[in-house]
């Protein structure tokens, strides 16, 4: 017999640069809760960028980690239920599984996992955890050559030669 358990889901065009990482955060978050939750990383953005992103409505805090409310993909910056967004570092139940196998096609004629976690949150707890550090969206070019110049910054071995050469090209050195 296999015994289901919860599983971390990182989505691979998404970096989290912090000393504790961003799933650790998380794993600790739930060391708090009940049996059983579901935990999303959620991080502010301006109200100008919400219609980019899987955004979520806020229910009862306890610090960075919240009760969600609502889960939206894409929302006009007049109907996001606030300026939190999905960051692509998920908790889940084993549960989602059976709700993604039944899942009709969605935006994209592709399986949404927003909606799929919309439908498990009818049965299942879902929380939403403001973490700390910053995120990289990788699945743009600049978004991940700014992820390896912050990592090399961040690198005592190579951060002083990265300076150098960033000041070299942008004609200052």
């Amino acid at each position: 017999m296999i015994l289901a358990r919860p599983f971390a889901l990182l989505l691979p065009d998404v970096l989290v640069q912090h000393k504790t990482g961003c799933l650790a955060q998380m794993i600790q978050a739930a060391r708090d809760l009940p049996e059983s939750p579901n935990i999303i990383a959620v991080e502010e953005v301006p109200a100008e960028r919400v219609h980019m992103y899987g955004v979520v409505g806020v229910g009862e805090r306890k610090g960075k980690l919240f009760e969600l409310t609502q889960m939206v993909e894409k929302p006009s910056r007049e109907t996001a239920p606030s300026n939190l967004i999905i960051t692509g570092r998920y908790i889940l139940q084993p549960e989602i599984f059976d709700v993604l196998a039944a899942e009709k096609r969605g935006a994209g004629g592709e399986i949404q996992l927003t909606d799929a976690m919309i439908e498990l949150a009818r049965t299942q707890p879902f929380y939403g955890l403001e973490f700390e550090g910053r995120s990289f969206d990788c699945g743009s070019k600049v978004g991940f050559l700014t992820a390896n110049v912050a990592y090399a910054l961040d690198r005592p071995d190579i951060a002083p030669a990265m300076r150098a050469e960033l000041r070299r090209l942008l004609g200052e050195g």
